[in-house]
């Protein structure tokens, strides 16, 4: 993995009870706030940029962001979307903490979409109704913009757009002109754009939505994500977007820390 730049390693999410209990924020902002959608489950403990802010677990997620916004500098860098080589490498928990957390500052305009249609879950781990209208409505029906189809959280200063009721084959849905025209109305009215998208080795998807977005964050996990699943969703990616590796599940991280939390450092080359 020497033509991987940069790398991010992390470790785990905290554990079990170390989030603190929902709270109820701002609601400003053009898009509708979605309280009527929100589910009668809480969102997942592990979103600790959006429920515990304050923690150390939650900086690294700021400090993986303060990274995207240093390679912003070098070049065109707004459409991020999240992947791995294969299914439970926590890239979906990735994807909204990284949004949550560059989502902190009151002017920030941020927009999480959900762009694995073929298993979506950022609703659920928020704690919203799986059955509103999303992405898949608006690519399917040219009457529906962007704005038609996201919500503003009630509780945080972030922006959502579900994966949506419609049904329709993933891969035609995302290499449609009209999928395209979304992102281009997301691109003009947002200052960060974050897709969690499928697994590389599961569905061509990602390979499709190359040409869409500036890069990707790829999500590995320790002792679970073979280095021959990792050496051929490297391969089929390619260099020329790979914004760098988010290493999940390595305990080894933590010797030096009391934290049972999240950690990243950069490694060049």
């Amino acid at each position: 993995m020497k033509d991987v730049n940069p790398a991010l390693r992390a470790v785990p999410p905290p554990e079990s009870g170390s989030s603190s209990a929902y709270q109820r924020g701002d609601s400003r902002g053009d898009a509708p706030v979605l309280e009527k959608m929100l589910g009668r489950a809480k969102p997942d403990e592990h979103l600790v940029s959006l429920l515990t802010p304050a923690t150390f677990e939650a900086e690294q997620y700021r400090t993986l962001g303060l990274m995207l916004e240093q390679r912003r500098q070098t070049g065109l860098l707004q459409v991020v979307a999240m992947t791995s080589p294969t299914m439970g490498d926590g890239k979906t928990l990735t994807a909204i903490n990284l949004a949550g957390a560059v989502s902190q500052s009151p002017s920030a305009r941020v927009l999480l979409m959900d762009v694995d249609f073929r298993k979506p879950s950022i609703a659920a781990q928020l704690g919203l109704r799986d059955n509103i209208v999303g992405l898949r409505d608006a690519a399917l029906n040219a009457g529906l913009r962007l704005k038609d189809v996201v919500r503003r959280h009630p509780a945080w200063n972030l922006s959502i757009a579900t994966a949506g009721r419609a049904q329709g084959l993933p891969h035609e849905i995302i290499k449609s002109a009209r999928f395209a025209e979304l992102l281009n109305e997301a691109r003009r009215d947002y200052e960060w754009i974050f897709l969690d998208t499928p697994p590389l080795m599961l569905a061509p998807d990602c390979l499709i939505l190359g040409r869409n977005v500036d890069g990707f964050l790829m999500v590995v996990y320790a002792n679970k994500t073979s280095r021959q699943e990792v050496a051929e969703a490297l391969n089929s990616l390619g260099p020329s977007k790979l914004l760098g590796l988010v290493y999940n599940g390595d305990d080894r991280l933590l010797s030096s820390y009391n934290y049972g939390a999240y950690y990243m450092t950069p490694e060049s080359g």
